[in-house]
Order: structure tokens, then C-alpha cells, then sequence
């Protein structure tokens, strides 16, 4: 298995994914989130300043997302293909990989009726596209007040 050891590999890794995928521009915040039970749940918001872009490239690759503010329903192996994707980078201990453990946090911890979805901001002017877009932006607005 590939293993990306150093932080020029990760930043290597980054731009040959984006390079390859046609049209990428990096959302200014993303995220993976859970419905459960009529809860939205973030275990993680990647805001602008606090975010690498290796991870939002790959969870665009999985579901085809190349920009624009977006919202796609995900399902488990949408998500393994994601954590698969960005597993090489583990390998680099520069980086404490939030997005793969808390992708692979949800998976561990998914149920039956659980509904996955990832939600990408392309610029915080753009209007939501639904509530769970709403919903992450109120999340991002609170982790960015605690940076």
C-alpha cells in the first residue's frame, strides 16, 4: 500500500489528485455529517485556516463533486473509498489527520437508518442549499469562533 511519509509527499499527493480531477477548485469549508434520528451531527468542520486540502480532493473525487457549494447524500462505501483515499497519508506524522479518524468514527459508530452526507461551501456568500448545509454552516460558524 502506498504510503505517503512526509509532508512533501502529503502536499505531492494533494496536487497530483487535484490535478487529475478535472475542474477541482477547494471549497472554502467542507464536511462529512450523520442523520440520526432526525439530528444532523458534524464530528467534523473543516473551515477556512484550519483545513489541508488533501481530504476535501479526495471525498470530491469519491462523489464527483469539482466545485460549487453542494450537498451529496453518501453512503458507507462512499465513505471507505474516502478513508481508502486519504489512508496513504496516515504514514505522515507531521499531521494529526482529524478527517480520517473521524470518517472512520463514523463508520465504526454507523447504524442501520443513519443517513451520511457531505456538504461542501465553495464561498460562505453562497446561499445553503438545504438544511443540512444550514446546519454546517451554524457548526463551522461555532468552530470558527473557538479558533
Amino acid at each position: 500500500m502506498e504510503q505517503w511519509t512526509t509532508e512533501e509527499d502529503v502536499h505531492a499527493a494533494r496536487t497530483r489528485l487535484e490535478e487529475g480531477h478535472p475542474g477541482w477548485e477547494r471549497p472554502a469549508a467542507f464536511a462529512v455529517g450523520r442523520e440520526r434520528d432526525g439530528e444532523l451531527y458534524f464530528p467534523l468542520v473543516n473551515v477556512p485556516g484550519a483545513m489541508h486540502g488533501l481530504p476535501s480532493v479526495v471525498l470530491g473525487r469519491v462523489l464527483g463533486h469539482t466545485s460549487g457549494t453542494a450537498v451529496y447524500d453518501l453512503d458507507a462505501d462512499g465513505l471507505r473509498a474516502a478513508e481508502r483515499g486519504l489512508a496513504p497519508a496516515r504514514a505522515c506524522t507531521v499531521f494529526d489527520h482529524p478527517n480520517l479518524f473521524a470518517w472512520r468514527d463514523l463508520l465504526e459508530d454507523l447504524r442501520d437508518t443513519d443517513r451520511l452526507f457531505a456538504v461542501f461551501v465553495q464561498d460562505p456568500a453562497d446561499p445553503p442549499v438545504d438544511e443540512r448545509d444550514r446546519a454546517f454552516r451554524r457548526a463551522a460558524e461555532k468552530a470558527d469562533d473557538r479558533r
